[in-house]
């Protein structure tokens, strides 16, 4: 990711925002220095060899994100999977950098999240509806969608096993395919 901060932090250096990147290593500045070298990293990179940090927050996983301001008061803490590549990430960040106290993108969907149920329940229900129609194959591409938005629904992926693989379930459901699908074989 070193790059692409690199290039977040060209466009907004002038801001009066300073990046501090830190590397996470216990092998030391040797291992980290030839990747802070081939990014082409002009902003400061600390090195923690002792997860000095991760004791502090209570992290168990990289990469995450603070914002501190000019105080030192921590305003943004994002505990793992931080990314400025995602969708929402930088533009919540440049939102953070004008004084905005807008959502991270986890926090909007936490918050959309009674919203998106609604539209999985309402996705479930129409796919039932098809289904009693006869009409599977429109029944399963709702369900696909549900699935889409709660992949770890099983109620919504079991209608679709059931669909797509009704040998499967009909006339006893098969475990240890199940199973095997979950990668729990």
């Amino acid at each position: 990711q070193l790059p692409v901060w690199q290039r977040f932090y060209e466009k907004h250096k002038d801001r009066g925002f300073e990046l501090v990147s830190v590397a996470m290593d216990a092998q030391g500045a040797g291992r980290v220095r030839p990747f802070v070298q081939a990014a082409g990293v002009t902003y400061p990179v600390l090195l923690d060899e002792e997860n000095l940090l991760g004791r502090i927050f209570g992290f168990r996983v990289i990469p995450n994100g603070f914002l501190v301001d000019e105080q030192g008061v921590l305003r943004f803490k994002h505990i793992g999977g931080y990314d400025v590549r995602k969708p929402g990430v930088a533009e919540h960040l440049e939102a953070l950098l004008v004084g905005s106290t807008a959502q991270a993108p986890a926090q909007a969907a936490a918050a959309d999240a009674p919203r998106i149920a609604a539209q999985i329940f309402a996705l479930f229900q129409e796919g039932v509806a098809l289904y009693r129609q006869g009409k599977a194959a429109e029944a399963a591409a709702r369900w696909r969608e549900a699935e889409r938005l709660d992949p770890a629904n099983f109620v919504v992926r079991k209608q679709l096993w059931a669909v797509e693989n009704p040998d499967r379930f009909y006339p006893e459901i098969d475990l240890d395919w199940q199973k095997k699908i979950l990668g729990k074989a």
